[in-house]
């Protein structure tokens, strides 16, 4: 126990010197299902389905040490055939340390989708969102602040400035894909905004996300059955000095998805260490128009032994769209088993499901 309360109070007492010392930065927190919170990866997925998608996700991480971080997002999105346009609504919630940080915000998203060729689309996005962090100083104690017992001692806090900052902010992203392969860039926290709770400046960093992989049909489902594939993907992400490259693989044969990701980067950086975070395995069910998801991240840091690793849970929902579409919208590889993107024989006018992970 004595344990569990040490690492509780490291953790935050990380987040202290982030957030009340000069030159402090913030950080984003990941999804290890990227594909299940599409527009939280990249606005460029909004719209990307033949009609309208309600995606949640839900993160516990760490659960051994209680109340450390949970983390949350909600979408809605749906494609309006007339126009090319994918419309979404993104809500997203971060807590921290039981409350003592809650980072928030809600977003509009918007994507255009450009037709090239039968074979290869484009999509440019963009968000704009309204973001809140808040603190509760009353909860929050530095590392003097913690008895010999792991416990803070009577009358501690953070002397603060501010409890909450309230701003506006945008993101802007680019996907490209195929029936065969994808690949996008985002870049988030377009506006620069001191999020300081004292007198010093802490700023939000801009988060550059890369992603990307291909997808191979080992095996073309017939008469009704649904093609056995394997794709293969990266989600690389940079804010300030933090770094961090999943690389995964999932294979998929209707209704079930199982995926295997690595998350880190083995190599020393300049300060000789290495980023071995963890190893997530993911399974997938498709029922009907649902999907049931669920993560799981083994750590294989030195935390390894009493954070108890991450559970993600999610679920998403897609409307088919009433009407068929003007044109043949190719899907993304990682899309609903049985729709690889087709090809030439197939109808023009043959609706695509094209639900992401």
């Amino acid at each position: 126990m004595m344990i569990k309360h040490q690492i509780k109070y490291l953790i935050l007492l990380t987040f202290s010197i982030c957030l009340f010392t000069s030159n402090a930065i913030a950080q984003d927190a990941s999804f290890s299902q990227h594909y299940a919170s599409p527009l939280y990866l990249s606005p460029s997925f909004t719209g990307l389905t033949d009609g309208s998608r309600l995606a949640m996700t839900y993160r516990d991480q760490y659960p051994g040490v209680s109340g450390v971080y949970k983390t949350m997002a909600f979408s809605f999105d749906h494609y309006f055939a007339d126009y090319n346009s994918g419309v979404g609504l993104l809500y997203y919630r971060d807590d921290q340390g039981g409350g003592q940080i809650i980072d928030q915000n809600v977003g509009l998203t918007y994507a255009y989708e450009v037709y090239v060729s039968d074979q290869i689309m484009i999509r440019p996005g963009i968000q704009f969102k309204y973001a809140q962090v808040g603190i509760d100083p009353s909860n929050a104690n530095l590392g003097g602040q913690i008895g010999p017992d792991g416990n803070p001692v009577p009358g501690a806090g953070l002397d603060v400035t501010s409890e909450m900052h309230s701003h506006f902010d945008a993101a802007a992203s680019l996907m490209i894909y195929s029936s065969s392969f994808w690949g996008g860039v985002t870049v988030d926290h377009l506006v620069k905004q001191d999020i300081s709770f004292t007198d010093e400046e802490s700023f939000r960093g801009m988060k550059y996300t890369v992603f990307g992989g291909g997808k191979w049909i080992y095996k073309e489902g017939r008469r009704g059955a649904s093609d056995q594939s394997v794709s293969m993907a990266f989600n690389y992400r940079q804010q300030h000095s933090f770094k961090q490259l999943d690389i995964g693989a999932y294979w998929m044969y209707d209704p079930i998805e199982l995926g295997l990701w690595y998350r880190g980067i083995p190599v020393a950086n300049e300060e000789s260490l290495s980023n071995r975070d963890a190893i997530v395995a993911i399974i997938g069910v498709n029922v009907s128009n649902m999907r049931f998801g669920y993560s799981y991240d083994l750590t294989i840091s030195d935390l390894a032994s009493s954070t108890g690793g991450a559970h993600e849970f999610s679920i998403m929902y897609t409307i088919p769209a009433s009407n068929k579409p003007r044109m043949n919208r190719r899907a993304v590889p990682c899309s609903q088993p049985g729709y690889g993107g087709g090809g030439p024989s197939r109808s023009k006018y043959r609706s695509r499901s094209r639900r992401i992970f």
